[in-house]
């Protein structure tokens, strides 16, 4: 579908964007919870995966639907330290066979994976730059009817 993605309704109503005519009543509106990890991740990606799933929940946006999102995240996330890894030891340009000098290839692929997990963590709300596009609302102020009945009579 061509233009910009649709914002969550939720996401609409903290911005103070959201209008009545726009909203989408029959939005699924999954609770916030810490998913358990896919089965098909390796230790490592299942140990970043807890992390990250505890982190986003404590901030109201992980929910078991996200659970492939942020397993894509934490597979690119060990992919990308993988290189660094190599790079580390290699360095950032290496001697070839026949004596020329030339970049690393894992800087090429570190870099394919950071910008992979750009996304990835725009997708999620991970990046200063996503968040700052949601304002959350100041609570409105809850008055008591009771107080309120008492009170109408004061202003007269």
């Amino acid at each position: 579908m061509a233009g910009r993605k649709p914002l969550p309704t939720h996401l609409k109503l903290v911005k103070g964007t959201a209008r009545p005519h726009r909203l989408n009543k029959d939005e699924p509106k999954p609770t916030v919870t810490v998913p358990e990890p896919p089965s098909h991740l390796d230790e490592r990606a299942r140990a970043k995966f807890v992390v990250m799933a505890e982190l986003l929940a404590r901030h109201g946006v992980m929910t078991e639907l996200d659970t492939g999102a942020l397993s894509r995240y934490v597979v690119v996330w060990c992919r990308w330290i993988d290189a660094e890894a190599e790079i580390k030891r290699r360095g950032p340009v290496v001697k070839t066979e026949g004596g020329n000098i030339i970049q690393n290839p894992f800087l090429a692929v570190a870099n394919k994976y950071l910008l992979q997990m750009a996304q990835l963590e725009s997708e999620c709300g991970m990046t200063p730059s996503s968040r700052s596009r949601i304002r959350m609302a100041e609570p409105a102020e809850t008055i008591d009817p009771f107080e309120e009945f008492l009170n109408r009579g004061k202003g007269a």
